[in-house]
């Protein structure tokens, strides 16, 4: 496996992230230089991003790019393929269509998570579902060569697709090609499964991991079993990016250097 560590672009203006932030070029090369062998980027609005300026700061980096985290086109702006308004609809697919894009210049794929939304009163909840469909088949036929990964949400932040089971079944309901799953540690362990199920029920589906440690602190400052949990996802054969997503606390230094620290002490060979 190799590790990868969220940045948050410059389209995300608050604070509060599960991210790093500041200008592309010093922050790549600091997680470069602690030892991650990737970068995956947090949007919010990928159309306001200087797309020669971060490939620059990629490129000098040499990071790679595994994948584009779509997280704060809800969390800052509310937007989902499942709302109710039809002009809100749209917009969503068009940052989702814009993430594509983005994620085709480096070789990524784009994940799914509260950006597909949520099961809302009024509405049938297979009406959700087809919408939630239809954005993501919409998004792969304009860009074909992108993989896109939905990504299991917990209760806590998601009414709708929860579980892996959900997910799963989800996708192979939907038949849209190139369509696969990622998990997340904390909202594996929020809805209460075992990580080695998860992984397994997942398959050949799984193609990326986010890990973080409880209340999303750096990897090695709370009480999740962190060497339980890689030690189940590297069992499984998964063998592609797992990305460090927590809060910077105290700060960014201490959250990327500390992670790295912890998860080096596992035995698990992490690839360069």
């Amino acid at each position: 496996m190799k590790l990868a560590y969220m940045y948050a672009t410059s389209d995300v203006t608050h604070s509060k992230v599960t991210a790093v932030q500041g200008d592309a070029s010093d922050v790549l090369d600091q997680i470069r230089n602690v030892g991650y062998s990737g970068v995956e980027l947090l949007v919010a609005d990928p159309a306001l991003i200087d797309r020669p300026a971060l490939r620059r700061a990629v490129e000098d980096s040499g990071l790679d790019v595994p994948a584009i985290c779509t997280g704060e086109v809800y969390g800052q702006a509310q937007l989902s393929f499942a709302d109710p308004d039809a002009g809100r609809r749209r917009e969503a697919r068009d940052r989702m269509n814009a993430a594509m894009e983005l994620a085709a210049e480096f070789g990524a794929m784009v994940n799914v998570g509260r950006l597909r939304g949520r099961y809302t009163d009024g509405v049938d909840k297979q009406q959700t579902l087809d919408w939630i469909a239809e954005a993501i088949s919409e998004a792969t036929t304009r860009v074909p060569e992108v993989p896109v990964v939905l990504e299991p949400v917990n209760h806590e932040y998601a009414n709708c697709l929860i579980t892996t089971k959900d997910a799963v079944e989800f996708i192979n309901a939907s038949s849209i090609p190139r369509l696969g799953l990622m998990l997340d540690a904390a909202h594996i362990l929020v809805e209460n499964e075992e990580v080695a199920d998860a992984c397994a029920l997942a398959g050949e589906h799984l193609l990326h991991f986010h890990i973080t440690d409880s209340d999303r602190l750096p990897v090695g400052d709370g009480e999740y079993d962190i060497r339980a949990i890689i030690v189940a996802v590297a069992a499984s054969g998964f063998d592609a990016y797992t990305t460090v997503e927590t809060f910077q606390i105290p700060d960014a230094t201490h959250s990327m250097t500390s992670s790295w620290a912890a998860l080096q002490k596992i035995g698990i060979r992490w690839s360069a």
